[in-house]
């Protein structure tokens, strides 16, 4: 039962962690929109009021300009200047009262000049009312409005999500868009759209060879500098039912600094029926002839020496997956040597142990006639 819910875990976190570390560089571009956004709004363009009314004093500044027409008009008596204030404001007689009741102990001579206001406001207190719905907003204002700009903003940002994901983001994945080049570390220029159509010329013709072709077959290629490398394909039948998943990512490094110096690969297979992930170990010469590095790895899955056209397989209960070196390239530098991957491509082809296709066959072709079972010949 655990060893089901850890096969699980493996599968589902591949493709959750897969998906997050492209998303890392949306969203330092994300942070880096949102931060120029609010230098550019405080400091170069401020948002600048301009036209506004006594009405639109918020309550505070709203109590002290109440306060000041009723000190004016107790100096001046002039009714029409204190209904001007009164109205323009929007001042109720409420207002008034409000204050009339917090300074009655405190300021008794305010109190008096503030009762002598009140009557001018119960006299225009239509006008007051008229001014003062200029500022109250009803449910389009409060609640429409903010939520409609919510969403807005959404939309944008999933449209701009959308066009990083397809075109924008790392050459990580089928979607991804390819690179006219990319900087390895010897220094010269490796095409990454060249070496994909380079593999795909180099996929093994099953049905040519009179063999069951598979239902998976895809190349799985590392370049260095790709610290970022995981890949994973479906496994469907012709007719869309999913029976698993398979795929290659970085089992382990060597050495410091960027970029990451991948000393060994890993290969899995998830079969949903037997609900388990089994990993084969793709180690470089080095790797797999330092004891101390096997033995941290033996937890992963079998460990296998790679070596050019070596092919070796995967086995579950309803599934089998073929791996063949299709290219490989070991890294020049100060580490020793053939310790770590220029360049490594996989072919990964998975057939179902029960025949699906119609063609009568219950197994898939035993490869091995063909290509040579040299993963077991490398162990020895």
């Amino acid at each position: 039962m655990i060893k089901r819910l850890v096969g699980q875990f493996n599968i589902i976190g591949k493709a959750v962690l897969g998906s997050l570390a492209p998303s890392l560089y949306r969203l330092a571009f994300v942070l880096f929109g949102l931060l120029l956004g609010l230098v550019w709004a405080y400091s170069f363009d401020p948002i600048k009021f301009k036209d506004a009314e006594p009405v639109h004093l918020a309550d505070g500044y709203k109590d002290q300009w109440i306060k000041m027409a009723a000190v004016e008009y107790a100096s001046s008596a002039d009714t029409e200047e204190a209904k001007q204030k009164i109205v323009k404001a929007g001042v109720s007689p409420d207002m008034i009262q409000d204050l009339i009741n917090d300074n009655q102990a405190t300021d008794p001579q305010l109190a008096g000049q503030l009762q002598a206001l009140l009557q001018v406001a119960n006299d225009n207190e239509s006008q007051a009312n008229k001014q003062a719905d200029k500022v109250e907003s009803g449910f389009i204002g409060t609640v429409l409005g903010p939520v409609a700009c919510f969403f807005g903003a959404a939309i944008i940002g999933i449209l701009l999500a959308l066009v990083f994901t397809f075109y924008f983001t790392l050459p990580i994945g089928k979607w991804a868009r390819p690179k006219a080049g990319q900087v390895a570390a010897g220094g010269g220029q490796v095409g990454v759209g060249g070496t994909q159509k380079a593999a795909a010329e180099q996929k093994t013709d099953f049905k040519a060879a009179g063999e069951v072709p598979p239902v998976s077959q895809h190349m799985s290629i590392y370049i260095l500098g790709n610290d970022l490398y995981d890949d994973s394909f479906a496994i469907e039948t012709p007719e869309g039912a999913f029976l698993g998943e398979c795929g290659s990512g970085i089992s382990e490094t060597i050495g410091v600094g960027s970029p990451k110096k991948v000393t060994a690969a890993e290969v899995w297979l998830f079969d949903k029926n037997d609900i388990r992930t089994v990993t084969k170990v793709l180690m470089s010469e080095h790797a797999f002839k330092d004891q101390a590095l096997r033995s941290k790895l033996a937890p992963k899955g079998d460990a296998v020496m790679v070596a050019p056209a070596m092919v070796t397989t995967l086995e579950t209960q309803t599934l089998r997956v073929q791996i063949r070196v299709v290219d490989l390239q070991y890294g020049e530098g100060s580490l020793p040597p053939n310790s770590f991957f220029e360049r490594l491509t996989v072919e990964i082809a998975a057939w179902p142990k029960e025949d699906v296709s119609g063609t009568g066959k219950s197994q898939p072709p035993d490869t091995s006639a063909a290509f040579g079972d040299t993963a077991e010949l490398l162990n020895y």
